[in-house]
């Protein structure tokens, strides 16, 4: 008995010294910017936040801490009482991806509405999710929607919005009844996502970048599976967009795109708020995508049918002469405090109107 328990003792040991030894050389050859996981995907293959945490990320010299309330929306919880909930929705721009909570672009515009409007309760939701695209918002709408109970819906339409739309496959299109089919590409594991929300492993995400290694591994090949077999219409579980449909002439993509919208807005409908898309003005800088520039300027054109549309790259022309370098965090792409404060004074010039109209009757 005794040299059994030499021998697990031993074995213990020698693994606890791999590890550690194994930490050591990826500190000094393959140095990680230690994040704690915030981002899951439901069931049904869209992606939130987590609920009710609190998330650290670094980047070079940058250390941000984000807040996560109840309904996993970033900031201070929902108050019980207002006269006005404005619900913003989009990806890691609007989250303000590496921007303390004060920078972000969605903070400013609290602070624009607070100065201009002292005695009303006005109240503007951060709902950003990183990675997702306009496909991942109706069924989280339907899924959280009633409990935050927006009085206003605004989608703030970016670069990767359409692209990841079709590589999500959330929803197919039909063209020919223009009717929306649910559906799904990546499924979650679910005892993964499980061990992710446990306060070990975000303790270790914080302090390992073995750690963070191997959680970036198995995001990759372990969190998800699949089930169209990479949108492989002959092998797929679920429906998919033929090869021909995934084509930019076809049409397909836009057609989705407006179809997506107008689901969110009959949510909308069915709920008493407004739907409103805008952009957060990065369509006037190089980098297109191959899907969601042309749904962008179908939109630009008119074509988001009873969505009501507003687009800021005019202004972003404006104010940076088509250059975005100094807008931007250093090796990253997020817009820095500077681009953020330049979102909200941009999205501010169109937002003061609809929230005077709205104002007048409160």
């Amino acid at each position: 008995m005794k040299n059994r328990a030499g021998i697990f003792v031993l074995i213990c040991t020698g693994i606890l010294l791999g590890l550690l030894l194994t930490e050591i050389l990826v500190r000094i050859f393959l140095p990680q910017n230690r994040l704690t996981t915030w981002i899951e995907m439901h069931p049904d293959g869209f992606m939130l936040n987590q609920q009710s945490i609190t998330a650290i990320q670094n980047f070079d010299d940058r250390r941000v801490s984000y807040r996560l309330n109840r309904a996993g929306l970033r900031g201070n919880e929902i108050p019980d009482e207002s006269d006005l909930n404005i619900l913003f929705l989009g990806d890691s721009f609007t989250f303000g991806l590496l921007l303390d909570e004060e920078d972000t672009f969605l903070a400013h515009l609290q602070r624009y509405v607070e100065s201009k409007y002292p005695a009303k309760n006005i109240t503007i939701l951060n709902a950003g999710v990183g990675g997702a695209g306009l496909a991942d918002w109706p069924q989280w709408l339907e899924t959280f929607g009633e409990q935050i109970a927006p009085d206003i819906v605004i989608h703030m339409l970016n670069r990767s919005d359409i692209d990841r739309s079709i590589s999500k496959n959330l929803f197919v299109a039909n063209p020919s009844d223009s009717s929306l089919v649910k559906s799904q590409r990546w499924k979650p594991r679910n005892y993964i996502m499980a061990i992710g929300r446990q306060g070990w492993y975000r303790w270790l995400q914080q302090r390992s970048d073995l750690m963070n290694v191997l959680v970036g591994i198995a995001w990759d090949k372990l969190y998800f599976k699949d089930i169209t077999n990479g949108l492989d219409s002959e092998t797929s579980q679920v429906p998919v967009p033929t090869e021909e449909q995934r084509y930019i002439d076809s049409g397909y993509s836009n057609l989705l795109g407006v179809l997506l919208l107008e689901r969110m807005h009959d949510w909308c409908a069915d709920n008493n708020c407004e739907f409103i898309l805008a952009t957060t003005g990065f369509f006037a800088f190089e980098g297109h995508q191959y899907y969601t520039h042309p749904f962008y300027e179908k939109a630009v054109e008119g074509g988001t049918g009873t969505v009501p549309f507003f687009d800021v790259t005019g202004c972003f022309v404006d104010k940076t002469g088509g250059d975005k370098n100094s807008i931007l965090i250093p090796g990253d792409g997020h817009p820095n405090e500077e681009g953020a404060e330049m979102i909200a004074g941009c999205t501010w010039e169109w937002l003061e109107p609809v929230i005077d109209e709205r104002a007048g009757r409160l």
